[in-house]
């Protein structure tokens, strides 16, 4: 089987949006006993749940916030520094700003138990320093922004043992299952998906059909909306039958996430 990888870890859609700030990255350490109100400097959509912090105890935060992070630093530099640590549901990385020479970034998992693993590997004494993003070791706590454990159950037929991932597989025929048309259709105005990419890889398993694998910044957002775009595509209107018989046959499944 044939297998090429793609290294344009930073490229897709802008991911800052209304994540970035405008001065002060809206995080840092929380406390132990109340929620964190969100920074003044923060400029995000505070009417988007996700955006607020959550109303529970320091130690059911799924959030972690990272510093000292190299200033072009990519998703690709960022996830390649996780291994077993567990599922990642969101993350985004904001370049530096003003005086800040270095990025920071946000990720978040679906359970606390993986948010200890992190910590635990980036601050245990015989693993500090090992871990490390494009040569630099970052600083990682919990994100003032607290979040809670959140599911990412799905039926079993949508892939990876009925688990939903930032990792989507899309698997049909080579004439519409190619990167160019794939990202063309997430681009339109009308999908309106932004999104982050670690990677992508293409596997050619015969001359007729292929797989290419998706490796996003995000589960709902990113996976899981990209998902909805290519399975609504057969539905499109103005389409040749020939051509919605091959979307129709074309499947979408969630993968593994090489972070866990």
């Amino acid at each position: 089987m044939n297998n090429q990888h793609s290294r344009r870890g930073s490229q897709g859609r802008d991911l800052s949006g209304f994540w970035r700030p405008i001065a002060n990255p809206p995080a840092g350490p929380s406390q132990p006993n109340a929620p964190r109100p969100n920074s003044l400097n923060y400029r995000g959509d505070l009417t988007n749940p996700r955006n607020l912090s959550a109303d529970i105890p320091e130690s059911e935060n799924c959030g972690t916030w990272w510093t000292n992070l190299p200033p072009n630093c990519t998703y690709e530099m960022l996830f390649d520094s996780m291994r077993n640590v567990g599922t990642v549901s969101h993350a985004v990385i904001n370049p530096p700003l003003g005086e800040h020479g270095t990025s920071a970034a946000k990720v978040e998992f679906f359970d606390r138990a993986s948010v200890d693993r992190l910590l635990e590997q980036a601050n245990s004494g015989h693993l500090r320093g090992h871990m490390r993003v494009g040569g630099r070791i970052p600083k990682i706590t919990l994100n003032r922004i607290r979040v809670s454990a959140h599911s990412n159950a799905v039926p079993s037929e949508h892939g990876n043992n009925g688990r939903g991932s930032r990792v989507l597989q899309v698997i049909g025929n080579s004439r519409i299952v190619r990167r160019d048309i794939l990202e063309a259709l997430l681009a339109r105005p009308n999908s309106r998906v932004i999104y982050g990419l670690e990677r992508v890889r293409t596997f050619a398993h015969t001359d007729e059909i292929s797989c290419i694998e998706f490796r996003f910044a995000s589960y709902a957002v990113q996976a899981a909306r990209a998902r909805n775009v290519f399975n609504e595509e057969q539905y499109k209107r103005d389409m040749l039958d020939h051509e919605r018989m091959l979307w129709k046959d074309v499947i979408c499944l969630f993968g593994p996430d090489p972070c866990e």
